[in-house]
Order: C-alpha cells, then sequence, then structure tokens
C-alpha cells in the first residue's frame, strides 16, 4: 500500500498517523496536539479507540508495514477558533485488493457531516492511491449515524458481519470504461 500525504476535505485536514503519533496519543497529549497543530480534547480519543485498539495499531504498523493505514482528523479553524482533532478513521489492507475500513468521531461532532466527509475523502484515496477493488466496513444496526455515512459514500449491504450482531457493507471501485 502507498503511504499517503495530508489529504484535504472542504473543512478536514486528514492526517497519516504514525507509529510516532500513535505513541504520543498513548504517553503525551501535548506532544500529540503540538504534532497535529490541534487541541486534543479531553474527551479525547473516542471511546471505540481504547488503549488496547491503539497498542494495537502501533504494533500492526511495526510488523506489517504497509497493512494498515491510519488517519487522524482536524477541523480546521476559521480564525475565531483553533483546529480540533475530532476523529479517526483507517484501513487495514487484506488480500485481493481489500481494504477493511474502520473510524470514530468524539460524539460532539457526530451528526455534522464530518464523518461522511472524512469518509468520502478516505474512501477516495484508498481507490485511487493505495489501489483497492473493494472496500469493507462494519457496524452495529444500532449505530444509525454510521449507517448513514456509510449509505452516503455509496456502501451496500452485503449481510451479516464478521462480529456477531454486525452488518456487514461494502463499496467497489468503479473503473473508467
Amino acid at each position: 500500500m502507498i503511504g499517503p500525504g495530508l489529504l484535504k476535505s472542504s473543512r478536514l485536514d486528514i492526517i497519516p498517523a504514525t507509529v510516532d503519533l500513535y505513541r504520543l496519543e498513548l504517553e503525551y497529549r501535548e506532544g500529540l496536539a503540538s504534532a497535529l497543530d490541534a487541541v486534543v480534547p479531553p474527551e479525547w480519543p473516542p471511546e471505540q479507540v481504547t488503549r488496547e485498539v491503539i497498542e494495537e495499531f502501533i504494533a500492526r504498523m511495526m510488523t506489517e508495514p504497509g497493512r494498515m493505514s491510519g488517519f487522524y482528523w482536524v477541523l480546521r479553524g476559521d480564525g475565531s477558533c483553533s483546529r480540533i482533532l475530532i476523529g479517526s478513521g483507517g484501513f487495514l489492507l487484506h488480500n485481493d485488493g481489500v481494504m477493511e475500513l474502520g473510524y470514530s468521531v468524539l460524539p460532539e461532532w457526530q451528526g455534522k457531516g464530518y464523518t461522511t466527509e472524512a469518509v468520502g475523502i478516505l474512501v477516495d484515496w484508498a481507490f485511487t492511491c493505495a489501489h483497492a477493488r473493494i472496500i469493507v466496513a462494519c457496524t452495529y444496526p444500532h449505530l444509525t449515524g454510521s449507517i448513514r455515512v456509510l449509505e452516503k459514500n455509496g456502501f451496500q449491504v452485503i449481510g451479516d458481519g464478521p462480529l456477531e450482531g454486525t452488518i456487514a457493507y461494502e463499496k467497489h471501485r468503479r473503473f473508467a470504461r
């Protein structure tokens, strides 16, 4: 997988995660804020992103380089307010061009279109730069916001997910004719 550079949407800077950034997230919050040039809210990280999850990200990046790409989502300031870290997401590369998408956003920033925007940019990157053929994502039926994000980004339900009670979605790359 090709390593990404900074990605941008209309309101977000989507910054590639590194082992060093993940370590800062675990050990030195002020260092993470400085490295991202953004406020890291006291409620960071989102509840799904536990210490164990971040440690797994670090281990994967170190032992399987190129199989995982993570990103921090920073809302750009408008002059009257500072840049702020609001979410994160990324991919795990499987075989044959299949990439698994995961994402999470702080509750205060949900329902405002930021996740849809970030996921759209990440999906475009995966298809154009990382050469994904298919992107898969799983969510729970009660996470209606997450379902909506996937639907707005063109994902289709394919059935039950691998974890009990989850729903699996996928999106195929469209090739030019």
